[in-house]
């Protein structure tokens, strides 16, 4: 007959063997198992508490079809596979964090702004007032729009960001071998955005201007908080459409006729591909009420900017941790 302390040994392998069947849901960078190993929905940077979810491998047809509302000629449709899983920004990177990492003795309470270029990376809705923005008053006092989306970035200061972030996780050893922060392939970004969808936007079941309201920020003129009071898509990604452009690591070029695995886009170019649409703009050749208010926020737009180009409030970016990539991007 088993004595009692045999009893409570058992009793306790079993729920520690019990404990260890449970799959995981969340992650921090702390677990350093290569992502397409882990089971976590999220991945967590401590110091920033910048969140990404887990995007799945697969395949999906790029681009949209001939027949899209405010469709342009450079969407030709082409299946993309995505061989491995890659974490993603939850939401656009937001000021609080790019200025946490980068810039973390700023002066914020008497910076001023001055006539000329943006300097030392404040946004343009830098500071909480009437309008939105620094130029409706002074640039001093007021509160800080730390989780409104960085912008008013280059391309140049977006990859920074991920270059310091890679570094400084590699350096505290919570960095996957072969994984890097950087910015999102445009194949990437579209097959994040649609998260399994075909259609214009997103939201396939109810893409009227009404429902689109509750997943994108559009139709003002500056920028809100991340994620502030709208919807996700199927993966849990916020602001996929609207608020700020988002820049790629890709050269803008013509899209591949043929099927392509992992496309990081044309090895050189002048400008770079930014996806996603902002918080304003409209187009007055179509009848569809949400396609008016910005044709370029459907998933399959597209759009180019000089990598060098400063003062742009339309403009932010977020962050992969994903496989590292040597050609064609970064």
């Amino acid at each position: 007959m088993l004595n009692q302390r045999t009893i409570i040994v058992a009793l306790a392998l079993s729920c520690l063997l019990a404990l260890s069947l449970i799959p995981t849901t969340t992650a921090s960078a702390a677990d350093v198992a290569e992502p397409k190993n882990l089971t976590a929905k999220q991945w967590t940077v401590p110091e920033l508490d910048l969140e990404l979810v887990r995007i799945p491998a697969g395949k999906f047809t790029m681009g949209s079809p001939s027949d899209e509302p405010s469709r342009r000629a450079d969407e030709t449709q082409h299946e993309v596979t995505i061989s491995r899983p890659f974490y993603m920004g939850k939401h656009e990177v937001t000021q609080g964090e790019y200025y946490r990492l980068m810039m973390p003795d700023f002066d914020h309470e008497t910076w001023t702004f001055k006539r000329g270029p943006m300097h030392q990376g404040a946004a343009y809705c830098y500071r909480k007032y009437k309008g939105g923005h620094i130029f409706r008053g002074s640039s001093v006092g007021g509160q800080l729009n730390l989780r409104h989306p960085m912008e008013s970035v280059t391309w140049d200061a977006a990859v920074e960001f991920c270059r310091r972030l890679t570094e400084t996780e590699r350096k505290a050893g919570r960095l996957p071998k072969g994984y890097a922060y950087r910015l999102p392939t445009e194949a990437e970004w579209e097959y994040a955005a649609r998260a399994g969808t075909k259609g214009p936007f997103n939201v396939d079941a109810d893409s009227s201007y009404e429902n689109l309201k509750k997943f994108a920020f559009v139709g003002h003129n500056w920028t809100a908080p991340v994620g502030d009071g709208r919807l996700p898509n199927a993966w849990g990604l916020y602001d996929m459409h609207g608020n700020v452009y988002e820049w790629c690591g890709d050269w803008y070029g013509p899209y591949p006729t043929a099927k392509t695995i992992d496309p990081a886009g044309p090895t050189e170019g002048e400008k770079r591909v930014a996806r996603g649409g902002c918080f304003i703009g409209c187009d007055t050749t179509t009848e569809d009420p949400a396609l008016a208010v910005h044709p370029f926020i459907r998933t399959a737009s597209r759009y180019q900017f000089s990598p060098d180009v400063k003062g742009h409030a339309i403009l932010g970016f977020r962050v992969v941790l994903g496989p590292e990539i040597k050609a064609g991007s970064e």
